[in-house]
């Protein structure tokens, strides 16, 4: 691409208001931007706790190796051993979600296969079904009738198929029907693969092993990026397919590994889930009163999870509206196309275990003034 190409792109995406910036963000605003769903970084006591028994080998900064060489060390076998004690199934740690997801596509299918995506995927499962090269066919989002209907016409075709799904979806707040899925693998021949990533410490171990699905499940991806406060993800899928991955994954082969001490945290987070139990239900507690307020406050939301999706439609209008909030005290990010559909630009409201109502209170009050006058503009 020619650098005037590239200037003419940016300086669209500057009139559009879609051009992505970074910046550091003042501690003192009320984050509803973070995927800290529990609040474990905040956790002064946790951090106490996690750091106070370390040795040398387990402060290591760099594993300096990939799996395949020298980056298997005890900490990260450790991990899998616990993962596959919990969910009774093997384990593969990738280094993050989006290399998990997008891996495990692009190594087990290909311009042979059917795969069958809901269209509002993240970002990972769709470059891993470009890249794997088989037919993709996305149904209507969470639409398990549109789903089968697809199966229907095409599992006499394909021998090779693969339904995608995430459990908790990050831009809209609502939760996939694993079970209906599932109940249409008794019917045609798929395999499934599930995304935790936003469910992962909000529902403890997920929504699948708290419904007992992890065994219907052939491929079920964890991040640890998001409720599990950490960095990487978990691959959990039978022994042969964990073979084929290290021996195939082009990803997880090439890959220096995660450090010591983010595989040892990430069993600490483990391993200490059921304790964490005060703060899942404080959230349960929150989410239930914030889509109260919500109602109330004749504010609309599809959504019905800790994550709250605020849709105003026009760019420049969402981008005005959590400026104001900013200047408010809140932090609240406007989502804009392409990762959600054009013209349903959005606020995307994140809770957070360590909120509280009254504050919440505050902020849907403040939050609905301010819509208002966006709408009126």
């Amino acid at each position: 691409m020619q650098r005037r190409q590239i200037e003419n792109e940016i300086n669209e995406l500057k009139q559009d208001f879609r051009l992505r910036t970074i910046k550091t963000n003042n501690n003192e605003l009320l984050n509803f931007s973070s995927n800290d769903y529990l609040g474990i970084l905040k956790d002064e006591k946790i951090f106490e706790e996690f750091y106070s028994n370390l040795n040398f080998e387990e402060y290591k900064l760099s594993s300096a190796s990939s799996r395949l060489i020298d980056g298997s060390y005890s900490i990260v076998m450790s991990l899998e051993n616990e993962v596959e004690r919990i969910y009774k199934k093997p384990c593969l740690v990738y280094n993050s979600g989006f290399d998990a997801n997008s891996s495990l596509i692009e190594t087990f299918f290909n311009k042979e296969s059917l795969i069958i995506t809901d269209r509002l995927n993240h970002a990972s499962i769709y470059d891993g079904c470009i890249n794997s090269g088989a037919k993709i066919l996305r149904y209507n989002h969470l639409d398990t009738v549109a789903l089968e209907r697809l199966l229907e016409k095409y599992s006499n075709e394909y021998k090779d198929i693969l339904v995608v799904t995430e459990s908790v979806y990050s831009m809209d707040g609502d939760i996939a029907d694993i079970e209906a899925i599932v109940k249409l693998k008794e019917r045609y021949s798929f395999q499934l693969m599930l995304d935790e990533a936003h469910s992962y410490g909000v529902y403890g171990y997920g929504i699948a092993y708290n419904k007992n699905l992890v065994k219907d499940i052939d491929f079920l991806v964890i991040p640890l990026g998001k409720g599990g406060a950490s960095i990487g993800a978990y691959v959990i899928c039978d022994e042969i397919y964990k073979q084929y991955l290290i021996n195939k994954s082009r990803k997880f082969i090439y890959s220096t590994a995660l450090p010591p001490i983010n595989n040892l945290w990430n069993l600490y987070i483990l391993k200490n889930m059921l304790k964490f139990s005060k703060k899942i239900e404080n959230m349960e507690k929150l989410v239930k009163f914030s889509l109260n307020e919500l109602k109330r406050l004749e504010i609309e939301t599809s959504s019905n999870s800790h994550i709250i999706s605020i849709i105003i439609g026009e760019n420049n209008a969402t981008t005005k509206l959590s400026e104001v909030l900013k200047q408010k005290g809140y932090l609240a990010y406007s989502i804009k196309e392409p990762t959600v559909p054009k013209n349903t630009a959005r606020l995307r409201i994140s809770l957070t275990a360590n909120m509280d109502e009254a504050e919440l209170k505050t902020f849907f009050l403040i939050l609905k003034e301010e819509i208002s006058k966006v709408k009126v503009i």
